[in-house]
């Protein structure tokens, strides 16, 4: 029996994606209502919560022994230095891993950056990791203001760039993403920026996707006659001759060809990943015990194996995109995460804090650094993979459950050497009091930088300009308004200082 290849599936499913959508406005009446430069890559991890208190997840405030003036406040910075003892590497509590692990040579190509804020209140979310921040759960009158204003995330901005994919001639998926329920969305017609913004499923089989961006040997003897060109004049006739036809099903009859294009594209590709070694296991297999939930030790596996797909198509250059959305929660905790420790995390008994930072620990540890050292493990022309890469890690709130200040951005990688690395940067106006601790919460904390700025800041890093992805009053990317719930910490606390910078590069960042 022959086996069947990834072409021949391609080739299938290109057969299958020909059928024509449905077009509700050609139906009768009564059916219509029933129906840059060098090769960079980039990786976003998007972890629930946070509430991390801020000595747990920060390195020691000592350390930060240079200052430069910057939107009307000090800004600091100092050097990672990692500490060992007993066998444990550290940054600080939650940045640590096992020594034979986390080495200095790792730590001195991350950085942590500290003071990055969403001016409004966000509450939970998952769109605003990489600046779709509609994507939220409609808590408050912020929350509900925003989720009218749905953009492309920054993954999918990269992802049809030509800045940052000048050549598409290997490139089997755009941008991979991973987890959970997704935190990436984009435009219907991505390459027209067209349509409605819509969410992007994710994968969640390591399998399946290492068999989207895995290219085996190539057949010399098959013919491939574009999937495009055989319905491209029946579909013209259809769009423009056609004067029933809605608007919204001319928007659907571009979408389609444009996935139509993308697969043509997809079965073009040339490249040969003959030397990546097909996994045997797929990381759903994880899900088989019923445990799951409560063992971090299996849901570190099933990361880690989304881990090595993620390092076989950056090696092989079929993608160079991925975003890991990740609900885990690396904790045995049987009871309600969500009320019981996430909720609580903030309070002064330290018992909910002390489960939920040992929880971030692990995936820092098993997750995070397990991708930074295997992409530091494989050559690149100039370095490591892992040197050509960004990785960012971002939690859903700062020290305070539902707020996003003080959000913590932990990155590995100089984007290409676009960063400098090695450094804890501080960004916090330290005369803009934000939570302040009292007899029942420990959460002691100040208003920052807008965390748009650094999204642009990934943007300008993977090759794109300003003018590619900046729209309204402010720089850098995704929606700015200013608090109307006056209970929010960051009420009133962004003016022209920050708001004016958002187009430029962060303190301390640039090579």
């Amino acid at each position: 029996m022959k086996k069947l290849g990834r072409r021949m599936w391609l080739r299938g499913a290109g057969g299958f994606a020909l059928a024509i959508p449905l077009l509700p406005s050609l139906l009768e009446e009564k059916e219509a209502k029933a129906g840059t430069t060098g090769r960079k890559r980039f990786v976003a991890m998007g972890t629930n919560h946070g509430a991390i208190w801020q000595q747990s997840m920060y390195p020691n405030e000592a350390t930060l022994t240079q200052s430069a003036q910057y939107a009307g406040r000090a800004v600091r910075r100092g050097g990672l230095e990692l500490s060992v003892a007993n066998g444990v590497a550290s940054l600080s509590p939650v940045l640590s891993a096992s020594s034979d692990r986390f080495t200095s040579a790792l730590a001195a190509k991350m950085n942590v950056l500290r003071g990055l804020d969403v001016t409004f209140y966000l509450a939970h979310h998952r769109g605003g990791h990489l600046g779709n921040y509609a994507e939220n759960d409609g808590n408050g009158t912020d929350g509900q203001t925003t989720q009218a204003d749905r953009r492309p995330t920054i993954d999918q901005v990269l992802a049809w760039s030509p800045s940052f994919y000048p050549d598409l001639a290997t490139i089997l998926e755009r941008a991979l993403v991973i987890g959970g329920n997704g935190m990436s969305a984009n435009w219907s017609s991505p390459s027209t920026k067209s349509g409605t913004i819509q969410n992007i499923a994710p994968e969640n089989d390591s399998l399946a996707l290492f068999n989207r961006i895995f290219v085996p040997e190539e057949d010399p003897a098959e013919v491939r006659p574009p999937i495009v060109d055989r319905v491209l004049e029946d579909y013209k006739r259809l769009r423009n001759g056609n004067r029933r036809l809605s608007t919204a099903d001319k928007q659907r009859l571009d979408d389609h060809l444009d996935r139509l294009d993308e697969l043509q594209r997809k079965i073009n590709v040339q490249v040969s990943c003959g030397d990546i070694e097909p996994p045997t296991k797929s990381s759903t297999e994880e899900w088989a015990s019923s445990s799951y939930g409560i063992d971090p030790v299996a849901q570190s596996r099933f990361w880690q194996l989304q881990n090595d797909v993620i390092a076989a198509a950056f090696a092989c250059d079929t993608s160079r995109i991925a975003t890991m959305f990740c609900t885990d929660i690396f904790s045995e905790y049987v009871g309600d995460w969500h009320q019981d420790v996430a909720h609580q995390a903030h309070f002064t008994n330290g018992e909910a804090q002390a489960t939920i930072a040992a929880a971030h620990q692990r995936f820092f540890e098993n997750v995070f650094l397990d991708l930074v050292a295997k992409l530091d493990a494989i050559d690149d022309t100039d370095g490591t993979v892992l040197d050509s890469t960004l990785i960012q890690w971002t939690q859903e709130s700062g020290c305070a459950t539902h707020d996003p200040i003080e959000l913590p951005v932990v990155t590995a990688g100089s984007a290409g050497g676009f960063f400098t690395t090695g450094s804890y940067a501080d960004y916090r106006n330290l005369g803009s009091p934000a939570h302040q601790a009292s007899a029942d919460s420990a959460v002691n904390s100040h208003n920052g930088l807008v965390y748009n700025q650094w999204l642009g800041n990934v943007l300008q890093a993977m090759g794109l300009d300003p003018s590619e992805y900046e729209s309204g009053d402010y720089g850098g990317y995704g929606k700015v308004i200013l608090s109307t719930e006056g209970w929010y910490a960051g009420y009133q606390k962004y003016g022209n200082a920050e708001l004016s910078v958002m187009s430029e590069i962060l303190p301390f960042l640039k090579a």
